[in-house]
């Protein structure tokens, strides 16, 4: 970056005061040390809109965390956009309770005196150059914004249009995206505002030109955006990043600090970046988010929601979604236990015996008195025989081996449904995502993490099990230990390019081996 250049941001994201928005659908990313600034706002519902716009941040600061010094911000970032349109589009299909989720994206990249932008949808970039002329660098992907630019509509009436939020263009609305691109040349004196819609539609034009010519620290800028915003409803959920640009030998040649109004209440929501800037290090883990709040998905959307009032929509069509499969088709099979053998083939006991046919033609010289007293004999003989096995001879049961049948009876049976439950995911983790229904609990998420790591997908594979970490609290002592280790760990390989390849290698020799194996037997 060139030394005389000097950047500074700050950033602010709130769900605002309507009631009909409890979640914050809005996500940010500010990374200086990478350059990279942006805003996406969630389309599609409390859960979906919220899943979406993370994963659009999350893609994105990778893309340019591992960009090296020779590629271009313009390619990169058009990469990282269609790779986040692609992920979120395939989840949306893949999951009927985020089947209707996007979300719109607005990116800054900064290097030296180059500034890259790209974007989709209707949230918004400007830009106040040195002599305090307002920009605004992006064109809204929307019905009214298109029939103003047609000019069969004007500014004020887009404005209160009943049609002024859906929007025509979002990540994972359609397999391919169409995306905005340009890069333009700045100077010190410059000021970025990057933001979604909940700003705008309180904030105009001529007040975001005298906030961001006024002076102030960026943080104080977007503080006060949002005091304006409360004051006027807070109809939305709300975000802004501010990035100031200016000459590092003249840091600080602005105009006094703002001057930030009471609004009526607190925040109600925390703010939630997806990157932490102030304590990131380049060694630090990328996408090991705190702030993420991902809430828990319906198992059943028996009655899908209604688009709320006022809230995003899309206008493009949307391929369907495929129904999801009969609950006895993806019921995971419980191996039965072995059936005790039977007595069915054993061989009956007799007391007489089969005894050999007895030649009476030669035992004539024999008396019937013998006979007789031979028989008698030999049947006190027997019961004799079996009184003394009974009472002297016959091992009885002892203390020690009816505990040693207790011992072995276990009753952790949580421990081994998920023992197994882990081992099919293993044995064929593909079947595992095709068949299993929706995730429900934490482990449930863990698994679906886990067969989406073994498949390669570490978008899903990452988002799955940030979902499982969220709801550890809930497992069954057996599995919480193992649980966390086994996501921690996997986070790690979803985090970082280089442990996904070695992952790959891996796996790929294990199944060469096993296969070269079964052959040779």
């Amino acid at each position: 970056m060139d030394s005389s250049i000097r950047i500074s941001s700050g950033a602010v994201s709130d769900r605002g005061l309507s009631e009909k928005r409890p979640e914050n659908e809005d996500s940010y990313l500010e990374m200086s040390q990478c350059g990279i600034y942006a805003v996406a706002d969630g389309v599609g519902g409390a859960q979906a809109g919220d899943v979406a716009s993370q994963m659009a941040m999350e893609i994105l600061g990778e893309a340019f965390t591992n960009r090296h010094d020779g590629d271009d911000a313009e390619t990169v970032m058009r990469s990282a956009i269609e790779r986040a349109n692609a992920a979120i589009y395939q989840m949306a299909h893949e999951l009927p309770q985020l089947a209707s989720m996007a979300t719109t994206v607005v990116a800054l990249h900064l290097t030296g005196n180059i500034a890259t932008i790209g974007h989709v949808g209707d949230s918004r970039l400007y830009r106040v150059d040195r002599d305090g002329n307002l920009h605004r660098e992006t064109d809204d992907h929307s019905m009214v914004a298109e029939e103003v630019r047609a000019g069969r509509m004007t500014e004020e009436q887009a404005e209160n249009h009943p049609s002024r939020n859906i929007i025509s263009r979002a990540l994972g609305a359609e397999r391919a995206v169409d995306i905005d691109l340009k890069t333009i040349m700045v100077e010190p004196g410059n000021v970025f505002l990057i933001c979604s819609d909940g700003i705008t539609r309180h904030v105009g034009d001529p007040e975001i030109k005298g906030v961001l010519t006024f002076g102030g620290a960026p943080d104080e800028i977007c503080e006060y955006l949002k005091g304006l915003c409360y004051e006027r409803g807070a109809e939305d959920n709300l975000t802004a990043v501010v990035v100031k640009v200016s000459d590092a030998d003249n840091p600080n040649i602005e105009a006094a600090p703002l001057e930030i109004p009471d609004a009526e209440e607190p925040t109600v929501a925390t703010v939630r970046p997806p990157f932490d800037s102030n304590t990131l290090d380049d060694d630090d883990e990328l996408l090991e988010l705190e702030t993420l709040k991902l809430p828990r998905p319906q198992t059943v959307l028996d009655h899908p929601e209604e688009p709320q009032d006022d809230e995003d929509t899309i206008a493009c069509d949307d391929e369907p979604v495929d129904e999801e499969p009969d609950a006895e088709s993806v019921a995971v099979p419980v191996d039965a236990e072995p059936m005790p053998p039977t007595m069915e083939n054993a061989e009956a006991f007799s007391m007489s015996g089969d005894s050999e046919t007895v030649d009476f033609e030669q035992e004539k010289a024999v008396s019937l008195g013998r006979i007789a007293a031979a028989v008698g004999m030999l049947l006190l003989g027997s019961v004799i025989g079996l009184g003394v096995y009974h009472f002297a001879l016959a091992p009885r049961p002892t203390d020690t081996d009816a505990q040693k049948l207790s011992v072995m009876k276990t009753d952790d049976i949580p421990f081994s449904a998920f023992e197994k439950n882990r081992r099919n995911v293993d044995a064929d983790p593909a079947a595992f995502l095709r068949d299993v229904p929706p995730p429900n609990d934490a482990e449930d998420y863990y698994l679906r993490g886990r067969a989406s790591l073994l498949t390669g997908d570490f978008p899903a594979a990452r988002l799955a099990l940030i979902e499982a970490q969220k709801r550890i609290g809930n497992v069954e002592p057996a599995n919480a230990k193992i649980l966390n280790t086994d996501i921690a760990t996997a986070l790690m390989i979803t985090n970082d390019p280089t442990m996904q390849g070695r992952l790959k290698t891996e796996l790929d020799a294990s199944t060469r081996q096993a296969a070269n194996t079964s052959t040779n037997r």
